[in-house]
């Protein structure tokens, strides 16, 4: 299997810089296990779109009795684009008690599986699949970007997934 490619645009993760017409668009980013919803990426997202609001918040309330960090919700807008809801941030960035809510084992786990889902429905379509993302982790999450980087190289690049990671100029 050949390598992914890693492209890194300026722009809008929320507007796809695609290549093909019938590109399938993966738009993952980092939430947190607390149903919260509200701030950073995710504003842009529900400007855009409520479904991936509606489905994270959903899944958090039917799985409030279980561990759900390192899982992944998935909001299908369309038959050619996917929102992925990596669930990898314990609670709220807060200065003192916790100033780096991201947990790397656990963006490691959505990240593979975000992998895995990419995997499965490329044997359900001869269409490009293409991982579109911000910077996630890298922001109110706290996370290292040249670490969440290297994650993306091991996980997605490796695995022949192709990526173009968007900085939000704005």
């Amino acid at each position: 299997m050949s390598k992914g490619t890693l492209k890194i645009v300026e722009g809008d993760a929320t507007e796809p810089q695609t290549t093909h017409d019938k590109e399938v668009v993966i738009i993952p980013h980092v939430c947190n296990n607390l149903g919260g919803w509200g701030a950073g990426f995710v504003v842009a997202l529900s400007k855009k779109w409520p479904e991936p609001e509606k489905v994270y918040r959903e899944y958090c309330e039917n799985n409030k009795a279980f561990p759900i960090l390192g899982k992944v919700c998935y909001a299908k807008m369309s038959n050619f684009l996917v929102v992925a809801n990596m669930i990898a941030q314990n609670g709220y960035q807060e200065a003192v008690i916790n100033p780096v809510p991201i947990k790397y084992k656990a963006l490691a786990e959505a990240m593979a599986g975000v992998a895995a889902f990419v995997d499965y429905i490329s044997g359900q379509t001869k269409n490009p699949i293409v991982i579109h993302c911000p910077k996630f982790g890298s922001d109110l999450a706290g996370g290292d970007w040249n670490f969440i980087l290297e994650l993306i190289r091991e996980l997605w690049l490796e695995a022949g997934i192709d990526v173009v990671v968007y900085e939000w100029v704005g």
